[in-house]
């Protein structure tokens, strides 16, 4: 009893610790958080048969991977949407301590999932006929600490019985043809969507979209993870990458979920589109954890997803080199993630229009060129981002030109108040691209919007302060694992 009660107290430190180095919510930074967003992937596909192209100079395909940065074994759920925000297929991945996950997009969409063994060769997320993962069935199997909570009920009927779905040896489904479709029924050469990676309490069948993923328990709120994004291509060029968008949790946004449930002001988090004002997590008390020690743990406090956002204004770089004999030296794609909960597909409706953006280009000598929402005069014609993710080429877009013009920088500006919504986020990524070896870079662009949950000139939402978490915080205010879990 002592022996198990010793190991409960120093897997509870070490989630303390691994969580408690400093950060800044409210904005961008590059350290583990609970959430990754992979705002673009890229996987190249036949148009006429549907099939992966998995070879030759066209071929394209992305890779992502998925690091626990704790000591402590980690499940992450991993969710993925096509261009229009529908999710397409959700799994988990089980990530032993320091463990690392990688993944082909080009697998992933034809069903070759990762498995959730442990380093024992258990499945953690049952597949074996005498395994049971959640808590509070019979018999009781943690598997080695990937376990978080025992929710009074699981977020599917299923996660109790089985918690990863049986695909079988033969995968039943392909989403590629789906993810290159477009509203008009036109099938491209590149199946592309973005996926969010979230800790997860225990091994579910929910996704963000239910709100059972919040109201019981399955996202997690553990600070654990990172990763990067890498694109490949059959010839080589261009193969770059770039870390994910690492969202952390912060218990503080509970608070103002509070708020907004007795009728305040509606709060800007991650998924805050997919929340809504009426759902709360069943069994984690108020949020206090001065005050329910038996019900709070230190990795799962609080209310809906408790992510910071993404903001609305971003700066990115662009190169623009020609030559009429080789064709291009240089160039830039820009990388959009956009979520706006007023343009989201509805029952299976294909809604393409996202609000419109304003790009604002300069070149190396201050010249001007502006399109979209912005005072005459506008250059025409107009440019939208127009999916929830995409990339498009720097020739898409109206910018300076001229003897000389071959570089600056770019304003994009998702900020919509005639159409837009106050929970409206975006996320931008810039290319440089050559026609040589070495020269093929992919950056994440510069959150130009102070806090990005309060960007400027929103209104109508509730104020939050951006929190600092200070590093090597006491151990002794940490509340242990409540027997109410």
């Amino acid at each position: 009893m002592k022996k198990a009660l010793m190991t409960c107290l120093a897997v509870t430190a070490l989630f303390a610790i691994a969580s408690s180095a400093t950060a800044i919510t409210c904005t961008l930074d590059q350290r583990p958080a609970a959430t990754l967003l992979v705002p673009y992937f890229q996987v190249s596909i036949d148009p006429i048969t549907g099939g992966i192209v998995s070879s030759g100079g066209l071929a394209r395909d992305t890779i992502v991977t998925i690091v626990n940065a704790s000591a402590a074994p980690m499940i992450a759920h991993v969710n993925v949407y096509n261009r229009f925000s529908e999710i397409k297929l959700d799994f988990n991945v089980a990530l032993s301590g320091f463990d690392v996950q990688a993944m082909r997009m080009a697998d992933i969409i034809s069903g070759s999932l990762p498995t959730t063994l442990n380093s024992d060769g258990d499945d953690v997320c049952q597949g074996g006929a005498n395994i049971v993962y959640v808590l509070g069935a019979s018999p009781i199997a943690n598997r080695n600490g990937y376990l978080r909570v025992s929710p009074l009920s699981p977020a599917t009927v299923q996660d109790n019985s089985n918690g990863t779905t049986n695909y079988g040896s033969t995968p039943y489904f392909s989403i590629a043809e789906d993810l290159a479709t477009d509203c008009d029924g036109v099938v491209g050469p590149l199946a592309f969507g973005y996926v969010a990676i979230d800790h997860a309490n225990y091994c579910n069948l929910s996704d963000p979209t239910d709100p059972a993923y919040y109201f019981n328990d399955a996202i997690g709120m553990e600070n654990n993870l990172f990763g990067e994004i890498i694109f490949t291509s059959g010839n080589g060029l261009p193969t770059y990458g770039i870390s994910t968008v690492n969202l952390e949790a912060d218990a503080s946004f509970s608070d103002a979920r509070l708020v907004e449930q007795g009728g305040g002001l509606p709060v800007r988090t991650f998924y805050a589109r997919y929340v809504g004002t009426d759902v709360l997590c069943t069994n984690c008390g108020s949020g206090d954890p001065d005050t329910d020690l038996d019900l709070s743990a230190p990795w799962d406090e609080g209310y809906g997803d408790t992510r910071e956002p993404l903001g609305l204004r971003w700066a990115a770089r662009w190169f623009d080199l020609r030559d009429p004999v080789v064709g291009d030296v240089i160039t830039s794609n820009f990388q959009v993630w956009r979520s706006s909960p007023t343009t989201d597909t509805v029952d299976g409706i294909c809604v393409d229009n996202e609000p419109l953006s304003t790009l604002t280009f300069w070149d190396e000598d201050e010249r001007t060129v502006t399109q979209g929402v912005c005072p005459s005069p506008c250059t025409t014609p107009q440019f939208n981002f127009p999916y929830e993710t995409q990339q498009k080429n720097i020739r898409k877009f109206v910018h300076p030109l001229g003897i000389g013009v071959v570089a600056g920088w770019v304003e994009l500006d998702f900020l919509n108040l005639g159409s837009g919504d106050v929970l409206d986020q975006a996320w931008a990524g810039y290319s440089f691209e050559g026609n040589i070896a070495l020269e093929s870079v992919l950056i994440g662009g510069t959150q130009l919007d102070p806090s990005s949950c309060n960007p400027l000139l929103v209104t109508g939402i509730q104020v939050i302060t951006p929190v600092i978490d200070q590093a090597g915080g006491p151990l002794s205010n940490i509340p242990g694992p409540g027997t109410g879990r």
